[in-house]
């Protein structure tokens, strides 16, 4: 019985080689490539912002973790916690977005690897700034103007909504950081 099984097996296989030997290596591959088409311009920015975004939401929730542990300011430590109740609500949400589109959440960038770097060489005062200054302040205006961008340009109305409903607390932990530390640099009050 094993033998026969075997027998027809291996005949099968024998059958079909013709089949794979015939097909150019690669083929498949190119002819994908020569019937892709360019993605419209709308849709090209909406996967950018999910990547940018995804990338700045997980460097702040692990800047947020750092900061949880390492001030000993009340009020960073506060901001700290604030952000990263947020990420835990708008991380699944984002990922989500990804998901649909076929995208995988992003390496972190080396910008945001080196912040992090200098964060955890620091302590005290120094480690409150760079906080509150780069990761609060600078990330959330930059997060701030390209939600307002997309948001006005996207044309997925299930990604306009979740920019519209992130929006407002982007704007309030934007303002809060600069209550946290009232000598950090609030850059452009535009966003408040």
């Amino acid at each position: 019985m094993r033998w026969t099984t075997l027998v027809l097996s291996a005949t099968a296989v024998l059958a079909a080689w013709p089949a794979f030997a015939t097909a150019a290596p690669g083929s498949y591959a190119a002819a994908a490539a020569a019937e892709a088409k360019p993605l419209p311009p709308a849709q090209r920015l909406e996967r950018r912002f999910l990547q940018i975004s995804a990338a700045n939401l997980r460097f702040q929730s692990e800047a947020s973790q750092l900061a949880e542990a390492r001030t000993n300011n009340p009020a960073v430590k506060d901001l700290a916690r604030t952000l990263l109740a947020r990420q835990q609500t708008a991380q699944p949400e984002l990922l989500r977005l990804l998901h649909v589109r076929g995208m995988a959440p992003p390496m972190p960038t080396n910008e945001h690897g080196k912040v992090l770097k200098q964060l955890a060489k620091l302590t005290g005062a120094k480690f409150d700034r760079l906080y509150v200054d780069e990761v609060v302040l600078r990330s959330y205006q930059a997060d701030i103007a390209n939600y307002e961008k997309v948001g006005a340009q996207a044309e997925d109305p299930v990604l306009k909504a979740w920019i519209d409903r992130q929006l407002p607390t982007l704007r309030f932990h934007y303002a809060k950081a600069g209550k946290a530390l009232p000598s950090a640099s609030l850059r452009g009050q535009r966003a408040v």
